[in-house]
This record gives C-alpha cells, sequence and structure tokens, in this order.
C-alpha cells in the first residue's frame, strides 16, 4: 500500500525555527487594525472621542445588542485553550463539532443553524468560504486575540446574507507587543506560534505566525501503523497608517495552509470496541481514508474618512482564493471571491444613522469543466433612536442574487429580495431592561449547493432560502449576578440540505426552530468567579416529504458550566464542562432508529505566571468520554470518532 507521508511539509524538519520566513514567503496576515494612538493625538476632547468611535466603528456596529456572550482577553488568556475553536466549544453555548476530521475548519451551531448562517466578523470584515467549508478559524492564533462576541439575531441588515442566527464578532490585539508560545499534547501534537505589533504616532502594525502538527489519534488502514495525521501552518499580516487625523488607510492579508488524511468512518461495533482502530476497506476495493490539501489566501485593503461634519465613511477592497486537492481521488477544486463595501455613518446625540452597501462574488471550478459562480448585491439603511428609558431600531435591506453555472448545462437565475429588522429595549429598572426584534434574512446557495456529486455534473440551480426571525429577553445586573436570556421562533423557507439518498443538494420546503438561551455570571470573590449558560432548540420540518421531522445534527439542548480561581496572584485553575444532547445522526432527515450519542467533556486547566513568563497545563475529556459524530451515508450509518479519550498537554508563553 502507498504511504502518504508528505503530510510533513518539505524541509520543516531543518527549518523549524524558521517560522518567521515562512511567513515572509508566505506574506500573511489578518486583521483590520485600530489604531488607538491616532485618538490621543487631538487636544480636543470631544473630537478624540468621535476619532475614536469612528475608528472602532467597524468593531462595534452593534450597537444595540440584547443577548450575547462576551469573553475578555483576559478569559481568553485563563482558558489555555490551544485555538479558537477549542476555546469556544468548552467555554460559549456555541456547539462545536470536527468537520469529519478535519480540526481547522470545524462546524459551529448556533441555534439550530450551521456555520453557513453565522456572520464571522474579524476585525470589522466579514469572511467567509466560497464553498460549503467552515472558515479556518484555526489560521488565528488564539493568543493575538483581544475579545469575542457572539450575538444573536442582530445585524441582518448591514451583513444580509448568511447572518440568519447572528453575529461571530473576533477582535486582535492592538496594542504594542510581542510573544512567543509553544505547546506539546497527547497524538504527538505540537504548536508554535508568535505574534508582534508595532504602534506609533501614525502607523500601527502587527504580524502573527503558527505552525500545528499532530501524528493523528486513528490508523488509516489495516495493514499500516499510519495514523490520520495532519498539519497548518499559517500566518498573517495588518497595517493601518493615518497620514492625517481626517483619514485612516488599512490592509491586510491572510495565508493558511494544511494537508489532512481523514480516516474512513467506523461501524458502531467497531466504535464501541476500538476507537482508534482502521475502518473496514470498502467494497469496491478504494482506500480506507482520505487525502486532503489546501490552502486559502484573503486580503482586504480600505480606508476611514472622518468629516468635519461628523460623518464617518468606511471602504472596503477585498478578496479570497483558495484551492482544494483531494490527492488520492485525483480530484481538484479551484475557488475564488471578492468583496467590496462601503458605510457611512453619523452619531447624533439620542439618535445614529448608517446607510451602505456591498458587492460579493463566487466562483468555483471542478476539474476545468464545471463552473458556478453566485454574485450578491446589496443596499441597506439602520437607524436608531434613544430616549431616557427606550431604544428603538431599524433597519432595511435590498439586495440582488445572481446565480450562474456553466459546463454540462447552462442555467442562469436572477433573484431580488428585501430583508429587514426592528427591535426595542426598554429599562423597566436602572439595573433591568427587556427587548424584542424581528428580521427577515436570506442564505442564498454557495457554489457547492450547485454541483451534483451523484454525477459529477452541475445540480439544479437552488433558491435562495428566506428566514423570519422573532425574539424577546431580558437582561439585568444584580449585584455578583449578571443574568440574561432571551426566547426566539425562527420560520424558514427553502433551506438547503444534503440528501444522502440522491448525493444531491436540494432545499427544505418550510422549518421552524423554537427555543431560548439563558446565561448567569457571578463574581463571588475577585479571584473567583462561575458561569451557567444554558440553550434549548426545537428543530422541525413542517412541511414536503419530511414534514413531522426533526432537522438532524441539532442537539436540542446544550449546557455550558465553567469556573475560575485564582488562589495566589499569580496561580490560576480553571474548569469546564460542557454538554450537547443527542440527536439525530447528521443528514438523516428520516429520522431512523440511529442516534448520534450526547457530547460530553470536563476539562481543567492550570496556569502559573513569572514576570513576562506563564507555564501551563491541561487536560481535556477528563471521564474519558467516548465523542462521535453519526452521519448518514444514503446506505449505512458511519462513525467518526473525536475527543474519545482523556488529552494531556502543556506549554510555556513568553510576553515581551
Amino acid at each position: 500500500m502507498k504511504h502518504h507521508k508528505n503530510l510533513q511539509p518539505k524541509g520543516f524538519r531543518r527549518k523549524y525555527f524558521s517560522l518567521a520566513a515562512i511567513l515572509a514567503l508566505n506574506s500573511a496576515l489578518i486583521a483590520q487594525s485600530q489604531n488607538i494612538a491616532m485618538s490621543e493625538k487631538s487636544s480636543n476632547s470631544q473630537d478624540a472621542q468621535s476619532l475614536k468611535l469612528s475608528i472602532t466603528h467597524s468593531q462595534e456596529f452593534v450597537e444595540y445588542e440584547d443577548f450575547k456572550e462576551e469573553f475578555n482577553e483576559q478569559e481568553i488568556q485563563q482558558s489555555n485553550a490551544q485555538n479558537i475553536y477549542d476555546f469556544l466549544n468548552t467555554h460559549s453555548l456555541l456547539k462545536i463539532t470536527t468537520n469529519y476530521g478535519n480540526p481547522y475548519t470545524q462546524m459551529i451551531n448556533l441555534r439550530g443553524f450551521n456555520h453557513k448562517n453565522l456572520a464571522i466578523i474579524i476585525d470589522g470584515m466579514r469572511f467567509e468560504n466560497i464553498d460549503s467549508s467552515p472558515i479556518s478559524l484555526s489560521a488565528i492564533p488564539l493568543d493575538a486575540v483581544e475579545k469575542i462576541e457572539i450575538i444573536r439575531s442582530s445585524g441582518t441588515t448591514q451583513y444580509g446574507n448568511g447572518a440568519v442566527s447572528g453575529v461571530l464578532k473576533i477582535k486582535t490585539k492592538q496594542q504594542a507587543g510581542s510573544e512567543i508560545h509553544l505547546s506539546y499534547a497527547s497524538y504527538q501534537t505540537s504548536n508554535s506560534q508568535f505574534f508582534s505589533r508595532y504602534v506609533g504616532d501614525t502607523l500601527n502594525i502587527g504580524a502573527y505566525g503558527q505552525y500545528q502538527h499532530t501524528r493523528g489519534s486513528r490508523h488509516i488502514s489495516v495493514d499500516s501503523d499510519e495514523k490520520d495525521g495532519s498539519y497548518n501552518k499559517n500566518g498573517g499580516i495588518s497595517a493601518s497608517y493615518a497620514p492625517e487625523d481626517s483619514l485612516l488607510l488599512k490592509s491586510n492579508l491572510n495565508y493558511a495552509k494544511y494537508a489532512i488524511k481523514y480516516a474512513n468512518p467506523l461501524t458502531q461495533e467497531q466504535f464501541n470496541a476500538n476507537p482508534t482502530q482502521s475502518p473496514i476497506p470498502p467494497a469496491w476495493g478504494g482506500d480506507t481514508f482520505t487525502h486532503q490539501r489546501r490552502w486559502d489566501l484573503y486580503y482586504n485593503s480600505g480606508l476611514v474618512y472622518f468629516a468635519q461634519n461628523g460623518i464617518t465613511t468606511e471602504i472596503n477592497l477585498g478578496g479570497n482564493r483558495n484551492e482544494s486537492e483531494y490527492i488520492n481521488f485525483f480530484n481538484q477544486y479551484e475557488g475564488k471571491g471578492f468583496a467590496g463595501n462601503f458605510n457611512s455613518q453619523y452619531q447624533g446625540d439620542s439618535y445614529r444613522l448608517e446607510a451602505g452597501g456591498e458587492a460579493r462574488g463566487q466562483n468555483r471550478k471542478q476539474e476545468k469543466i464545471n463552473e458556478a459562480k453566485v454574485y450578491q448585491q446589496m443596499l441597506y439603511g439602520n437607524a436608531q433612536k434613544y430616549w431616557d428609558s427606550f431604544r428603538l431600531n431599524g433597519g432595511i435591506s435590498a439586495q440582488h442574487i445572481n446565480t450562474i453555472q456553466n459546463g454540462t448545462k447552462h442555467a442562469d437565475k436572477q433573484e431580488n429580495l428585501i430583508g429587514a429588522e426592528v427591535g426595542a429595549n426598554y429599562k423597566i429598572h436602572p439595573q433591568i431592561e427587556i427587548f424584542s426584534s424581528y428580521t427577515r434574512s436570506f442564505v442564498s446557495p454557495n457554489v457547492d449547493y450547485m454541483f451534483d456529486y451523484a454525477t459529477g455534473g452541475l445540480n439544479n440551480l437552488i433558491d435562495t432560502a428566506t428566514f423570519d426571525s422573532y425574539q424577546v429577553g431580558t437582561k439585568g445586573d444584580f449585584g455578583i449576578h449578571t443574568l440574561s436570556g432571551a426566547i426566539f421562533y425562527i420560520q424558514g423557507s427553502k433551506e438547503a440540505y444534503y440528501n444522502a439518498l440522491t448525493w444531491q443538494n436540494k432545499s427544505l420546503e418550510q422549518t421552524q426552530r423554537i427555543g431560548g438561551e439563558v446565561k448567569l455570571t457571578t463574581h463571588f470573590l475577585e479571584n473567583f468567579s462561575t458561569s451557567l449558560a444554558y440553550s434549548y432548540v426545537n428543530p422541525k420540518i413542517t412541511s414536503g416529504d419530511f414534514k413531522g421531522n426533526k432537522i438532524p445534527g441539532i442537539s436540542q439542548n446544550t449546557l455550558a458550566i465553567g469556573a475560575n480561581y485564582l488562589p495566589v496572584p499569580n496561580l490560576n485553575v480553571g474548569v469546564t464542562y460542557k454538554y450537547g444532547s443527542k440527536t439525530y445522526a447528521y443528514d438523516d432527515f428520516l429520522n431512523q432508529d440511529k442516534i448520534m450519542p450526547n457530547y460530553q467533556s470536563l476539562n481543567l486547566s492550570v496556569s502559573y505566571t513569572y514576570k513576562d513568563w506563564e507555564v501551563y497545563g491541561f487536560v481535556h475529556n477528563l471521564t474519558n468520554r467516548k465523542n462521535v459524530i453519526v452521519a448518514y451515508g444514503g446506505t449505512s450509518f458511519g462513525y467518526y470518532p473525536y475527543e474519545f479519550e482523556t488529552t494531556l498537554g502543556g506549554g510555556v508563553k513568553y510576553r515581551f
């Protein structure tokens, strides 16, 4: 049997400590900058405050968010998580599951929706893949992150297509400083990363880089000791320059490359006996694994102009490119996309106005034969009005979506859509407020939906999905306690899904999701805090072929518990527990008897800081829980083990 050894980058062992050279070669970056030093240049405090608000506008656009989870730099650092997915899964209500073995592009679930229905905003800029794969959040070292916010059902008019369940906002550090981080964990997993940023009077520039490698946990074939190993190398650089107080220029570039060997799924009997064993060879004699190599490139340039009349205008132009190759199946996909947006906003004493638009395009070729394209244009307007104890906000968007196919068939579809959102917030007590909102949003088909994997040709064009979301809730501060919660009802039409019986992407007629979330945070002492969060969602198909069935792959109940304790000033101990209830197997819209077991993970981390050094250790899945993804393949159910045993790790950080 052919032994695939090229997961190790060529020459990497000889150049393990030349990550900076790799970065320069790859020229990578992610992050729009926020030049805080600029606000200190003005002697007029009002102008300085306005300027700072203008610069941070792209990061803080959702000023009327009502229910959200928020994590600051200290919480992120104290978690000792190895990447963003690790942190989100252990500390938030987001349900994170491995993408059938891909540790670098994992699936994110919010309110019963996957990652394609969640707007992901990194330093104010929208990031998304042209296909159904999640974006590689592992391309952003967690050490470079300053703040994470998860906002429900807001921002749909500004970000339009794909912001149904909410917004995930990630803000990277903009302060001057540098850090080097090295760690090692189970499965011979190594992780090295760094970031560095310079902040001057008019220039703010930073860079980061990371290399991750693991031998893997599962054997990929019966006649080899080789496992499902992987590597990921990424880097980024961002810069902002202020030639004058009224103008900010910015640019960024991000590059990530990874290779993965996906072991084929196990049977239920194999998984119960030994999750690490190799899969049974397929009846047609093919490989028992899939070997994929992929690279992604994101780039963006823009400016922010601060007019004397108080109007701030922001313009961005950028795009992305990727290439994915399935080596042992001789399949290759090439994709590219572009994005441009603008917005102008004015902040008054009791109101805020904003207007803008965007244009996006996606293009994918399959073996240089079939081509799928999606073009989107949107214009929007938002307004907010404030009174002493009452706030009202509203927005409207007009969208045009054009989907095109070329190759084995040709098709061209045009759609015009009107989206909207309206919300109200009333403070019934100085520490208590209630809120309500309604949004109409859309999810257009991405290029993946237009390929027919059963025939190798092109699929019929799929309609854009429409969602109406209703939300009511409350939030308040009660001494040492902070409590917030919301209930929601979301009705969908023409929601796209993968039909495992026909190997085609199709649309569900009508769907609905009813549920709610609640989060309680308590600071008992200055050095001891806890958090408790719970979400419930009932996802149901209300018409069509699967009427009355549950939407598969969605846990109805999710629970996240955390505690953080500093017994002495430099020693930090953190404990987290995550639970996701049982669900029907992925792609099993027939709701057959095979149920995916509930997910559980109990985690512990300990860290000690001395001057500029930090040493830490962690234990994941303390109870040795056998977690697994179960997917329906049309004729059988496959078991994909992940987080199925206790793992250990540790590392060291140096800040300078």
